[in-house]
């Protein structure tokens, strides 16, 4: 008999609230937010890429490696030679809980496989929430036979902006 009474009363408490709009109270987005995960990229120029973060040793750093989608080789016809470019394999690291700093190595290739031009990328991406960054870039570009460690990018430094979307879960249905 108690066990029918708790069943009634909770019937009559779930249908009190239902009826009076009550909703259970959604708990606030999380502060912990990430870069670890994949991401989708579009440039100022055009260029646009495919980005997995990974994890480093800890959670204030880790890797990166970018799949570029849309990208013009020749840089603007400037290398007509280009063929191709690697994907951009780089490093991320936390300077707070919206902003992170990056830095990827690309090499642009000529259709027999040899190096035309060297570029590396660098700058700050700013959560505007957990799915979606706003990135400001310098991209450095080297002749093959530089040492990007020390030398000046021979072929100029330039900026620009982009932006990246976190790739969604989604579950499509057949008809």
């Amino acid at each position: 008999m108690l066990r029918k009474i708790c069943w009634g009363a909770l019937l009559a408490a779930v249908t009190v609230f239902a009826a009076s709009g009550f909703s259970p109270v959604t708990p606030p987005a999380s502060n912990g937010c990430s870069r670890v995960g994949t991401w989708h990229g579009l440039g100022d120029s055009g260029t646009s890429w495919i980005a997995i973060d990974a994890p480093g040793a800890n959670a204030t750093s880790g890797q990166l490696a970018l799949e570029w989608v849309a990208l013009d080789p020749t840089f603007g016809g400037f290398f007509p030679t280009a063929d191709r470019a690697t994907g951009a394999q780089g490093v991320w690291q936390k300077v707070n809980q919206h902003t992170y700093q990056y830095t990827w190595i690309a090499y642009v290739l000529d259709a027999g496989g040899s190096a035309v031009f060297v570029a590396r990328a660098s700058g700050i991406a700013s959560m505007t929430d957990c799915d979606h960054m706003d990135l400001t870039y310098a991209l450095e570009v080297f002749d093959p036979s530089q040492d990007i460690s020390t030398e000046p990018p021979l072929f100029g430094t330039y900026c620009g902006t982009a932006t990246e979307t976190r790739m969604a879960l989604v579950q499509a249905t057949c008809p």
